[in-house]
């Protein structure tokens, strides 16, 4: 008995716990409810004002823009819809106050005696066309220029036998001219090279060129200076600053690569043909090459280099391939050039030191018929056309009085 009391006992105690435990289960179950239903309706509550402050800013944006619209002005605040807050950025414009425009770049201005760089490009495009080889006959020359449409209007009313006169000032041994060299004349004004600038701009080039093959692309022949600067910052048009790439575009092939000793050489001309003899000789040899003060000069130059009277003149060693290019340059291969080589390339072993294979210059310009072939072409003769047409102009009154304009 006392055993089964005991059981009873425990039995009671335990469905006890288990009243209790469950009691309280149910009341932590009923609080977690109550706090859930009262959270869902908070979330309820705030869903709804968010709800309401969102489309009370977008009723506020929708009647601006509105506004906006009806009112056909540009919306110049930024506005901005950030959750459920609107607002207008007044320290943001919407629409950047207009840029101003930058200036229209120069454009070079038409002028009755000097051709401009648009001429110039439009009279080789024609001469390309015409002659490809380089080489055009007089009369053809003489032809293209009688037409008005690419020349500086002082060219309008000369008349062939005028124009023959300019352009036979090109001629050497036969009919046909380089018309490279008509280009250069057409490039004038522009300053001219001393031998000194010449001789600094073939080093630059042999430096460019890592072929090591006489010849520049564009981008090499960029990197060089040529012996005068533009000023690209001023507000007109600057004719200096563009002859650069000008010159490039007109003296190279069709391979886009420019010969840079044949480009010295063209602009070793000179007003002064014997100047421009030695200009060429120091373009080949690299060193300044003065006239043998014992020599007259047919010119009455002293000194191609400037250098003072009592100066001797210095030995500059120079090679028959060197001599023959500074003669061949700007000519045709005819028999005459032919027998001009042979002539030379006797003198040349006449005056030649037989340890060196070499010659000083200045045997050459001692030898009488050594400087009469260096002198004897007009490959190195600089024609100034606008000079020889104004003096016509100032010979005839008539052809002065045919021009519209000033000529200077």
């Amino acid at each position: 008995k006392a055993v089964v009391s005991t059981q009873s006992t425990g039995d009671k105690a335990f469905n006890l716990k288990l009243a209790t435990i469950k009691l309280r289960a149910i009341n932590v179950i009923k609080d977690l409810k109550e706090q859930a239903a009262a959270m869902y309706k908070l979330q309820q509550e705030w869903i709804g004002d968010r709800f309401k402050q969102e489309m009370e800013s977008i009723k506020i944006m929708c009647e601006m823009l509105r506004d906006v619209i009806e009112s056909e002005k540009p919306l110049i605040q930024q506005i901005q819809l950030v959750d459920e807050q609107f607002s207008v950025n007044m320290g943001y414009k919407m629409f950047e106050p207009p840029a101003t425009p930058l200036p229209d770049p120069p454009i070079e201005m038409p002028s009755p005696t000097i051709f401009s760089i648009a001429q110039i490009q439009e009279l080789h495009r024609n001469l390309n066309s015409v002659a490809p080889s380089g080489f055009i006959s007089l009369e053809v020359l003489v032809e293209m220029f009688e037409a008005p449409a690419f020349i500086p209007e002082i060219w309008f009313n000369v008349t062939t036998q005028q124009l023959e006169e300019v352009f036979s000032q090109h001629l050497s041994e036969t009919k046909f001219i380089n018309w490279n060299s008509v280009l250069l004349s057409c490039l004038l004004p522009m300053p001219l090279p001393s031998q000194k600038q010449l001789i600094a701009t073939m080093a630059q080039y042999q430096q460019l060129d890592k072929e090591g093959n006489g010849r520049l692309d564009l981008s090499s022949y960029a990197q060089g200076d040529l012996w005068f600067i533009g000023d690209q910052s001023q507000d007109t048009f600057d004719r200096l600053a563009q002859l650069k790439t000008t010159i490039f575009a007109l003296f190279c092939d069709s391979q886009y690569t420019i010969d840079y000793t044949d480009l010295l050489l063209l602009f070793s001309s000179d007003p002064d043909l014997t100047m421009g003899v030695l200009k060429a000789l120091a373009v080949v040899t690299g060193q300044e090459v003065e006239w043998p003060q014992y020599v007259e000069s047919p010119s009455g130059a002293e000194s191609g280099a400037g250098a003072e009277a009592s100066m001797p003149t210095k030995s500059i060693p120079v090679t028959l391939e060197q001599l023959e290019r500074v003669i061949s340059f700007n000519k045709m291969e005819t028999e005459s050039l032919k027998n001009t080589k042979e002539q030379l390339a006797g003198i040349f072993k006449e005056v030649m030191d037989q340890d060196t294979g070499v010659v000083d210059i200045s045997s050459i310009l001692v030898h009488p018929k050594g400087r009469e072939i260096l002198l004897r072409s007009s490959s190195y003769q600089l024609v100034d056309y606008a000079t020889l047409i104004l003096d016509a102009a100032a010979q005839d009154g008539k052809f002065a009085e045919r021009i519209s304009q000033p000529l200077v």
